[in-house]
């Protein structure tokens, strides 16, 4: 957001930002977790405008109805008058994520706090046609939105497993050609023509959510493994999602010195047919393996005496060990459908992390392997991250925030 303005109506919408943004970063009042609000005085020290102003902004605020302003409270410990105090109207707007896999679309429709209103799953055979895919797209979007009054859903973030580059176009799919010569962005943004619409890449989007609420939160650098019949990454460095020049950062899942090409089908072979427990899949989730599944297909040790489990973290050690070595991340949070049974797997991975040559720097510990805590929604609200960092910035006026 510019900090110049050369009229007094600039420069009340910049002021206005400037209060909007700080009730944005407030943290939450006890008791009601999520619901950030703070007084007039708090708002005059954090944003280091005059009461004056900020109360003009405020009016302003409350006026486009992005501000309510809650019952006056006593100031503690103080006469006179209660103060005011104000929060961010979490239903004055929507944002909508949609997770469009290969066989599953997952729609989470949430208030501008992140909170979500509701959820809704839509599963075909396949999603690969381009007709299919947008069918059920429409569907998702009818059941959340379709009786939302014009104006009310403010930005709409669609996940697909897929290379998307800066200005928001699939430039390579291996999972669904066709989405990338039938048109499918264009054709899904005009499903929802009062929104702003975007893509982004399904690992990048569930990194997203990794930081905005997960195991990456808080953290400067950090890796995202998600685990699937393709096995892909996403890197956090300096904070952020790294996209790469041409939206494939962290796209290593294809390269055959990783490991990774063979890994799931490997491991299908050492369990059979039966442990295939069922598949949503994107590209990237479709087998899912866990203990109960292994349990019926009867699978034991290998020729080596390792559980199929940990020779699959044996299998994709070698790109992940690339990784950590490029990146030095704090964590690597592993996710996808593929591995229910986390914990077993990232014990196994971080074992065989530890015994790689020349991996990590003498005298640390080597880096932390932990489970995914937001399950098969990673990527639907990573999606809803998205979103509401477009509605912030394209429909508030904020900027990055």
């Amino acid at each position: 957001m510019s900090t110049v303005g050369n009229s007094p109506a600039l420069l009340r919408r910049m002021n206005s930002r400037a209060v909007l943004a700080d009730l944005f970063r407030a943290g939450p009042d006890v008791g009601e977790a999520g619901r950030a609000s703070r007084t007039v005085t708090e708002l005059v020290a954090a944003v280091g405008l005059t009461r004056p102003t900020v109360e003009a902004a405020l009016t302003d605020l409350v006026a486009e109805g992005w501000v309510e302003e809650l019952q006056a409270v006593a100031t503690p410990n103080k006469a006179g008058r209660r103060a005011r105090r104000f929060r961010i109207d979490a239903r004055s707007g929507l944002v909508l994520g949609i997770d469009l896999g290969l066989h599953a679309v997952v729609g989470v429709l949430a208030d501008l706090h992140g909170d979500t209103v509701a959820r809704t799953e839509e599963f075909a055979p396949t999603l690969a046609p381009v007709d299919r895919a947008e069918t059920a797209v429409r569907a998702v979007v009818a059941r959340l939105v379709g009786n939302l009054p014009p104006g009310r859903l403010l930005a709409v973030t669609v996940c697909v497993p897929a290379v998307i580059d800066r200005s928001g176009g699939i430039v390579h799919t291996a999972a669904a050609p066709e989405w990338q010569s039938g048109g499918i962005t264009e054709r899904i943004a005009a499903l929802v023509p009062g929104a702003v619409t975007v893509f982004e890449n399904d690992a990048k989007a569930a990194a997203r959510a990794e930081a905005a609420w997960g195991r990456l939160h808080g953290v400067r650098d950090g890796l995202l493994l998600v685990m699937g019949r393709q096995i892909g990454a996403a890197l956090v460095v300096g904070g952020a999602v790294a996209q790469g020049a041409h939206g494939a950062a962290g796209e290593v899942g294809g390269i055959a010195a990783t490991g990774w090409p063979g890994a799931a089908v490997a491991l299908e072979a050492r369990v059979g047919s039966d442990a295939r427990v069922g598949s949503d899949a994107r590209a990237g989730s479709g087998t899912r393996v866990g203990s109960d599944a292994l349990a019926r297909s009867g699978a034991g040790p290998d020729a080596g005496g390792r559980s199929p489990i940990v020779a699959l973290a044996a299998d994709v050690a070698p790109g992940v060990a690339q990784l950590v070595a490029a990146v030095d991340p704090e964590v690597v949070v592993v996710g996808g459908e593929v591995l229910p049974d986390g914990e077993e797997f990232c014990a196994a991975l971080a074992a065989e992390l530890e015994r790689t040559p020349g991996l990590g720097l003498p005298g640390l510990p080597t880096v932390r392997v932990v489970p995914s805590g937001l399950g098969r929604d990673a990527v639907s609200r990573g999606a809803v991250a998205r979103s509401l960092a477009t509605a912030r910035a394209e429909r508030l006026g904020l900027g990055v925030v």
